[in-house]
This record gives structure tokens, C-alpha cells and sequence, in this order.
């Protein structure tokens, strides 16, 4: 028995106008919840986290392209409660869940205020745009997290670019060259190429290449001074269009490897710099969170307030178009 409504947006046809429309009006509904008291402890800054990752459907399936990522393997193992109890305990007042599937979908759908959702499908999977474009129009407000087995600026991934271009959604990239999204020293012609695209970059080659000469010989983590006038932060000055998180090891380590360096990057780009975690523990405390190690991070880097709220929040309400 069909009980949706005579204009139900999944049962009606629209026009590629109409879907947009009504994705941006989705969007825009979002308002940002307050913190309990019993949720805001001490040192911890009320913050939007717009990289993390829910696990409903368990393990990675085998065979599938995420089955040998050992991020997705733990974040298999993490039921619903410790997802709200890690996001709460890190303070966080709303949290984009990145790669929405069904199960992902429904969860963030009984708490709209506090969770938000990503799209994402293999992006060289027979149908994978239409998917995309299927979880935009059920109010998915951006795509991501893009973690393929092809190149950064290969036909596959164009064609989600013009997704993102065509709902006017950002895109949220993990760059890690001769294995997920590679050929990062060519994605000028991307940012060039969809000027009107929000890019957010994330992960290892992406602040590897803070450093002016990196090469893969490097590591995916150097350690140690940052040559300044590298691929990320000249990309991030030259195109309006680019932006980053702070997710992951990878962004604690370019916090801390060079904290002059790290400080500087940060005031100078510091309406483009968003706050994620990419956290896998189920507790949001303790040595191994890789949140509260960001917290750490941060601090040491004596920021003002006004730089702060940016990065933790403001930033996030702004590209994501977030109600305030």
C-alpha cells in the first residue's frame, strides 16, 4: 500500500533543477543543538566533526574495496551506542557521517540535529553516480569520503565532480598516492577545472605535501621542518575553491611535526581549515583517541579564539551550509 504523499519527492518525477532546489532546502533546515551540561567537559571545545565514520552494517564485506582498510576493519567492530558515546564525549554538536549507506541513513535520520550525512559510492562501480545522486536527493549533504582505487582526476572520478558541481555540495578527498585517489600533483586541473566545487583534502599525501620537494620516497608521515611552499598550501592560497580537515593521524601529525609551521598554515588559511576527528575508538577518551590527541594539538598551537571558533565550528556551518 503506497502511503506516501501526492508530492512526494521520491514517487514524483523532478527536473535536475527541482532535486537541487530541494537538497538545498534540506540542507538549510539543519540547525546546530546545544550542549547538555552533562556533555561539555572541561578543555574539550563544543565542535562540528565533518569526518566520521558510522558502522551499522558491521565488517566491510569481503571482497569489497574497503575489506583490507584497517581504519574501516575497527570501525566494523563499533556498535551505534559507542558511536553516540565517542561523539559526545569529544563535545561534538553535530557530526557528518561520511559514506552514508541505508542503515547509515536511518541512523542519522533519528537524530537530524546531531547527524548529517555524506554520499559515497565506488566511484568506478556500474551505477555509482546515479546512487550518489539518489542519497543527495534523500538529503545527503555533500560526497564522501572519495577513498578509490583510481586515480584523483581519472573519468570516474570527474564524473562525481560534476555531481558535486551540479547539487552545489562540497567534496571531501583522501589523498594517499599508489593507493587511494593517487596522482595528487596533477588535482590543480581538477580545482581548475570546477571552480564552483567545494574541495575538502584529507589524509596522508595531502599533508605530506606541506612540504616544498616531497616526494613519495618521504613516507606517508614525515617527521621533522617543513620546507615552506609545498603543493597543499600553495593550492590552498591560489584556489577560493580548496579547503581541508584536520582528520586522522595524518592531520595530528601535521600539527605536530612542525608546530611554527603548523601554526602559521592555520592562521593563514584559517577560514578554510575544518575540524574532523576520522576517530575509530568507541570511548572518545583516553590515550588512544585520536580526538582528543587533536585537542592536544591544537592547543599547543595558542591560537586566539576567534581562529579557534573557526576551525572547530564556524568554518563547518559556512561550507556546509549549515544553519546556525
Amino acid at each position: 500500500m503506497n502511503t506516501h504523499p501526492e508530492n512526494c519527492l521520491c514517487c514524483r518525477g523532478l527536473s535536475r533543477r527541482d532535486f537541487i532546489a530541494a537538497a538545498a532546502a534540506a540542507t538549510a533546515a539543519f540547525a546546530l543543538p546545544k550542549l547538555s551540561a552533562a556533555e561539555v567537559k572541561a578543555g574539550t571545545p563544543p565542535m562540528i566533526d565533518i569526518h566520521f565514520h558510522h558502522n551499522s552494517d558491521g565488517l566491510p564485506a569481503p571482497g569489497s574495496k574497503d575489506a583490507g582498510d584497517p581504519t574501516m576493519m575497527a570501525i566494523g567492530k563499533r556498535n551505534d551506542a559507542e558511536v553516540i558515546t565517542h561523539q559526545k564525549n569529544t563535545g561534538a554538536i553535530l557530526s557528518v557521517i561520511l559514506g552514508a549507506n541505508d542503515s547509515t541513513t536511518a541512523f542519522a535520520r533519528r537524530d537530524p540535529k546531531r547527524w548529517v550525512t555524506f554520499a559515497r559510492e565506488p566511484v568506478d562501480d556500474a551505477g555509482a553516480r546515479q546512487k550518489v545522486e539518489r542519497r543527495l536527493k534523500q538529503g545527503a549533504i555533500g560526497i564522501g569520503e572519495l577513498k578509490e582505487t583510481v586515480a584523483c582526476d581519472s573519468p570516474a572520478m570527474l564524473q562525481m565532480f560534476e555531481v558535486a558541481r551540479d547539487f552545489d555540495v562540497p567534496v571531501l578527498m583522501h589523498f594517499e598516492d599508489e593507493l587511494w585517489c593517487d596522482g595528487f600533483p596533477r588535482f590543480h586541473r581538477v580545482l581548475e577545472k570546477f571552480p564552483t566545487v567545494k574541495f575538502i583534502g584529507h589524509a596522508q599525501t595531502w599533508w605530506a605535501n606541506l612540504a616544498k620537494g616531497y616526494t613519495p620516497k618521504d613516507g606517508k608521515s614525515p617527521k621533522g621542518p617543513i620546507a615552506v611552499g609545498g603543493l597543499t598550501d600553495k593550492w590552498m592560497k591560489d584556489f577560493p575553491n580548496l579547503y581541508c580537515d584536520l582528520a586522522a593521524n595524518s592531520g595530528n601529525n601535521a600539527l605536530t611535526r612542525d608546530t611554527a609551521f603548523a601554526r602559521d598554515f592555520i592562521v593563514r588559511h584559517q577560514d578554510k581549515v575544518l575540524f574532523g576527528s576520522d576517530c575509530i575508538c568507541s570511548t572518545g577518551v583516553g590515550p588512544t583517541c585520536i580526538t582528543v590527541r587533536k585537542f592536544e594539538a591544537l592547543a599547543a598551537l595558542n591560537l586566539d579564539e576567534k581562529v579557534q571558533a573557526k576551525i572547530y565550528r564556524d568554518n563547518a556551518r559556512r561550507v556546509l551550509k549549515l544553519k546556525a
